[in-house]
């Protein structure tokens, strides 16, 4: 008989106890609780939990603690799927938090990503993403102000960057994404209230107008991996807007 390690009792535990006691969103027994039930270390206590959240059943919230995990937003990287809607297709309620706002001067790399002079200011916004009151997104906005004058006073209140682009009479479509996964940071850990050292999805992309090509923005979003996963869409023509 193959002899268990610890933590393998910790995570057929938990993994039992969320089967058949959890509800989605419902918090699993702190790491102190364990300890005390099993007689462990912390450090083994976490490895258990550890693999619980690399499996994708539970997600955690800063100084919280470890929930169960409902079923997990998918984000459609295609052309023309509205974040918003995807989220509102599936009961929850999507919000935006606006945290900075700035006129900047943009360097090589943004100037070449958004196909602009050097001399141009853009705005970068800097914003969360929240599904549900959880934060699920850390995104940076660079938006073209030459298509979008004065949109910073607009977007403060918008709940879609989409609707918002269409009171300027554009009509945004993703031309190009690039994805990686990459960890998290201690600004990323704090504002998306998630702890040790989750992987992001980040998805950096430059949206256009369809009707005259240029670029109206470019994007960095980063998911958190415990509450979203991405699907590619090869069939169907749709625009993911964040």
């Amino acid at each position: 008989m193959i002899k268990k390690f610890d933590y393998e009792i910790i995570y057929e535990y938990l993994k039992n106890h969320i089967k058949n006691d959890l509800n989605p969103n419902e918090k699993i027994p702190s790491e102190n609780k364990l300890c005390t039930m099993f007689n462990l270390t912390r450090t083994t206590v976490r490895q258990g939990i550890c693999k619980l959240k690399n499996e994708g059943l539970i997600f955690s919230k800063q100084g919280s603690g470890y929930f169960v995990v409902d079923e997990k937003i998918e984000y459609r990287l295609s052309e023309n799927t509205i974040f918003s809607k995807e989220i509102l297709k599936l009961g929850k309620t999507p919000k935006i938090k606006i945290l900075d706002i700035q006129t900047i001067d943009p360097d090589d790399f943004i100037v070449k990503k958004m196909g602009i002079a050097k001399n141009q200011s853009i705005l970068k916004i800097t914003l969360i993403r929240i599904v549900d009151e959880i934060p699920i997104l850390l995104g940076y906005s660079y938006l073209n102000t030459t298509l979008t004058p004065n949109i910073d006073l607009k977007i403060v209140t918008t709940t879609s960057f989409t609707k918002t682009f269409e009171e300027y009479e554009l009509v945004p479509m993703r031309n190009h994404s690039e994805l990686e996964i990459i960890p998290s940071d201690e600004k990323s850990m704090q504002l998306l209230q998630i702890q040790n050292n989750l992987p992001l999805i980040k998805i950096a992309s430059t949206s256009i107008d369809k009707k005259s090509g240029e670029i109206i923005e470019y994007v960095e979003s980063y998911f958190r991996s415990d509450m979203v996963k991405i699907s590619i869409d090869f069939n169907q023509s749709k625009e993911v807007t964040v």
